[in-house]
């Protein structure tokens, strides 16, 4: 494949993936702050932009987190910014997507572009993100060959999904049942840890669901395991070793997680999310420098 077209599926991943959990979070922050005291919402706000990647004012709240996260196009973490970069990587592989697939992402793009998120409700503007964000998603899925093209596709959303999952749980906080499903939701993970996990809605139990959970589609653990598989179908018929970094790097963080034992995961929880990030980075550059042209996108800065 093209190291032009392997590069835009990537970042087509990455961007749709940040776009869809930017909006999630955005929808829980805003719903969370709403209730909260003007202390609590600075402190909570500065937080959030701080764990991703964002400069806050000195006394930030949900009007700028919803600036820098949503309709801010300079913004790197903006939802605008995403679909908009989105939109620039499909022009580029325009001739391995499908028709609906290149409509649906303009569309999404358009709607953002257009000023909607600053014209609309805000929580009906972020369900209109989603809905185009699970649409998009759902036809690449439906329309396209799951070949090489969408192995790199699927590795950008793998990567872009550990990074902000290991964000948000830097910046959690640490208090009552309703703030931990607060977070499983911004995560989107509320159903499924419900489902397989009950009433247990400690810290411990979240954070593990939330690293660990090898059947979660929105666990760390899962992601890299998923990262793991296409790198191998994407490396067909080595015995030994890896043709790529990433692969390594990926694998190492895996097994890091799945062997440590509950009660050293909550020890120093920040540190070993912040390295769960620079792992991501790292294997990014790994990937760009073995297969793609040279990526000159924008990634998450550390916060």
């Amino acid at each position: 494949m093209l190291s032009r077209l392997a590069e835009s599926m990537f970042w087509i991943g990455r961007y749709l993936e940040r776009a869809e959990d930017i909006a999630r979070l955005l929808q829980v922050h805003l719903e969370v702050t709403a209730e909260e005291t003007s202390r609590n919402r600075s402190t909570n706000s500065t937080a959030l932009l701080e764990g991703l990647g964002a400069d806050p004012s000195e006394h930030a709240g949900p009007t700028e987190v919803w600036q820098i996260l949503g309709h801010d196009p300079d913004s790197p973490v903006s939802i605008v910014s995403a679909l908009s970069s989105c939109r620039n990587a499909a022009r580029r592989a325009r001739e391995v997507l499908s028709l609906g697939t290149w409509e649906e992402i303009n569309r999404a793009w358009r709607a953002v572009a257009q000023g909607q998120l600053n014209s609309t409700y805000q929580q009906l503007a972020l369900r209109t993100v989603l809905d185009h964000c699970y649409a998009i998603t759902g036809i690449i899925y439906a329309t396209m060959p799951h070949d090489e093209g969408w192995e790199f596709h699927h590795l950008g959303r793998c990567i872009e999904r550990i990074d902000i999952t290991a964000r948000l749980v830097s910046v959690a906080p640490v208090g009552e049942a309703a703030s931990q499903i607060a977070t499983l939701r911004a995560c989107g993970a509320d159903h499924a840890f419900l489902i397989s996990r009950g009433g247990d809605r400690s810290r411990g139990a979240v954070i593990d669901f939330l690293l660990r959970d090898r059947l979660s589609p929105r666990s760390v653990v899962h992601c890299l395991a998923e990262a793991e598989d296409c790198l191998e179908r994407l490396d067909v018929g080595r015995r030994t070793g890896f043709q790529s970094d990433a692969q390594r790097l990926l694998g190492r963080a895996r097994a890091e997680f799945e062997y440590r034992s509950d009660a050293a995961l909550l020890v120093g929880l920040s540190d070993q999310m912040a390295g769960l990030s620079r792992t991501c980075h790292s294997a990014t550059d790994a990937l760009s420098a073995h297969y793609f042209q040279g990526a000159d996108a924008s990634q998450w800065h550390e916060g």
